[in-house]
């Protein structure tokens, strides 16, 4: 078993005996009174160390029991990190210092990012911010995403949606998306978010749905959505044009655990301070 300081942490010493410990993913800031043994092995473990070999370093200035008490003290606060030389995938491994900060072990973080990798993920509509966030799954390594659009790439999408560029105006614009992320497991479909259109296939198996759908509003096609959500037990994100195409990603609506889609909406109209006055 190694042992090593997190790579993502700032220590920083207030005064002799007062560490501050930055975590940097997260912002966290915790304050520390440390003592010689504890000052030592933080800059001992700088490198990654055998933990028998901790023990020895050590065992003749401390005892062994308050090494190791103090070793586990570091670990559960999060300022150092157990492996066993496992292998992680080169591409997530930044990532993976960042999940680190969430869980309580390294183990814990590589379980979360193999489901990460197992997972299924369905973006209706693929537009100003459809585009970002398949770019975003595709990059921390969502195992599938299906995409639907039944929309071709117009000159005016080009100043604010990913992928595409001149030569792709006239194609359709999820053709073009399985195209250029081609190591990626996409699925691409050309459905509209419509009452008359089946969606059964898009979302049936999918672990997460997210909504940018906002034609003819992001309202009627959550509530079309909402509907396969609730009947598969499936959360899901709105993340389209609200209220005069405000761009938002939020909230996410976990059936059965969160306020619902119309509470949302509910709320929102009654927050809108142009909600007395007619529209002309």
């Amino acid at each position: 078993m190694q042992l090593k300081l997190k790579e993502s942490i700032y220590i920083l010493k207030e005064s002799s005996d007062i560490y501050q410990v930055v975590f940097t993913g997260t912002r966290r800031i915790k304050k520390f009174r440390v003592d010689n043994l504890v000052k030592e092995i933080i800059d001992y473990l700088k490198v990654a160390r055998e933990e028998n070999a901790i023990i020895d370093n050590f065992k003749d200035k401390y005892p062994i029991n308050n090494i190791t008490a103090c070793l586990n003290s570091l670990h559960s606060q999060g300022i150092i990190r157990k492996n066993e030389k496992e292998k992680i995938d080169k591409r997530f491994s930044k990532q993976i210092l960042f999940i680190d900060e969430l869980t309580g072990s390294r183990e814990e973080s590589l379980k979360l990012q193999g489901k990460i990798q197992n997972s299924t993920i369905t973006v209706f509509g693929v537009g100003g911010i459809g585009t970002w966030i398949i770019n975003g799954l595709y990059q921390i390594g969502i195992g599938k995403i299906k995409i639907t659009d039944p929309d071709i790439i117009e000159e005016s999408n080009l100043n604010r949606q990913l992928f595409f560029d001149s030569k792709n105006i006239g194609k359709y614009k999820v053709d073009v998306i399985k195209r250029k992320l081609n190591d990626a497991n996409i699925v691409a479909f050309k459905k509209t978010v419509s009452p008359s259109e089946d969606l059964e296939k898009l979302v049936r198996d999918s672990d997460f749905l997210v909504n940018c759908a906002d034609s003819p509003s992001i309202v009627e096609t959550t509530r079309i959505i909402d509907k396969y959500a609730l009947k598969y037990n499936i959360p899901y994100c709105i993340a389209g044009g609200y209220n005069m195409h405000l761009g938002m990603v939020g909230p996410i609506i976990v059936p059965g655990k969160t306020a619902t889609f119309e509470d949302f909406i509910e709320f929102q109209k009654n927050s809108d301070p142009l909600k007395d006055f007619e529209k002309i």
